[in-house]
């Protein structure tokens, strides 16, 4: 089981509560396309800071100047590795849940923020893509709920929007027409 099967497992999830006939038909998180050029970025600039320091370093034993000046540029392999950490993490703290009977958005690790929507509850669904973004084959899918007080959820830069959005029009024809059979067993 790899590192991301372990976050990506969530039917036993302390967070989630699935009833015995639930399913999870779908999760995801933003697109890895999302974190490229963040994490890209902060290897690039860590292996500068390695490579300045390691000239640096030698520039300076020539001189009369103290050595500690010569790791200076580690502050940049510091600076890189932070980076790249960071959108790591910010990438891996954001899942989205789709099951048979509701909607699931977590944000956190170590602390955490469950929205929970019941299918019954949407209205609508729709999904845009930037040229860029249907380029690389993800997107946002917006859900819209009813009631008042409720908000409108939004799926944000997920792999492959349309297929999500259709997901979910699927379930939610599957819902009503199980809702119309428990109001009138007769059909």
């Amino acid at each position: 089981m790899s590192f991301l099967a372990i976050w990506e497992s969530v039917e036993n999830a302390d967070w989630m509560h699935l009833s015995e006939d639930e399913e999870v038909l779908w999760t995801g998180r933003p697109s890895l396309h999302t974190i490229l050029v963040a994490m890209v970025g902060g290897v690039l600039v860590a292996i500068v800071g390695i490579a300045a320091t390691v000239l640096l370093s030698r520039a300076i034993e020539s001189r009369n100047l103290p050595a500690l000046l010569g790791y200076l540029p580690l502050v940049l392999t510091v600076a890189g590795i932070v980076w790249a950490a960071i959108a790591y993490l910010n990438w891996v703290r954001l899942l989205y849940v789709i099951t048979s009977s509701e909607i699931y958005v977590k944000y956190g690790l170590l602390s955490r923020d469950v929205t929970q929507i019941r299918l019954s509850r949407i209205q609508n669904t729709t999904f845009e893509q930037s040229i860029l973004q249907r380029l690389l084959g993800y997107g946002d899918v917006r859900i819209y709920t009813a009631g008042s007080g409720t908000e409108d959820l939004l799926f944000d830069d997920v792999p492959d929007p349309e297929t999500v959005t259709q997901l979910l029009s699927d379930v939610m024809g599957s819902e009503n027409t199980n809702e119309r059979r428990q109001q009138d067993p007769l059909q």
